[in-house]
């Protein structure tokens, strides 16, 4: 009984999880997210989590989920989310990462990474994360993560 309690609580916090990704209006595919990037000529931003993760369920929650980070991702990015487990092989293998939550800034002419968070950021730390990266993409440099 203790177990199947256990596993119950665990689909209750993956579901919730997904459709929290969906209110946010995250992608959940790479590529498809690329071809926008490209099209809108927008930065990517990659969030690479794993379902087990609490870390990742409360940057999820806590901050991508706050009104500010969800106006200011939405103006000047697009966002997908991936699990670094279940999506393997659905995006660059050089994004999968051992720490996790990640995100990762990408040039979408490029392809590649110009800055990335890592671990959990409270929602102003994030705020200043993406502020930082958003001017490094206009000037086309690349920073140093956090």
């Amino acid at each position: 009984m203790r177990i199947f309690s256990l596993l119950f609580i665990l689909a209750l916090t993956l579901s919730a999880s997904e459709d929290l990704i969906k209110s946010l209006g995250y992608y959940t595919d790479y590529d498809q997210a690329m071809i926008i990037a490209k099209k809108e000529k927008k930065p990517l931003m990659l969030v690479v989590v794993t379902s087990y993760c609490p870390w990742c369920r409360k940057f999820e929650r806590k901050t991508l989920a706050s009104k500010d980070v969800v106006t200011r991702v939405k103006k000047s990015y697009i966002s997908v989310i991936v699990d670094r487990n279940k999506d393997s092989g659905t995006f660059p293998q050089r994004f999968q990462t051992p720490r996790i939550p990640t995100v990762f800034f990408i040039d979408p002419k490029s392809g590649k990474e110009y800055w990335e968070t890592i671990g959990y950021l409270n929602k102003r730390d994030f705020e200043d994360a993406l502020k930082e990266a958003n001017l490094l993409f206009k000037k086309g440099k690349k920073g140093w993560s956090i």
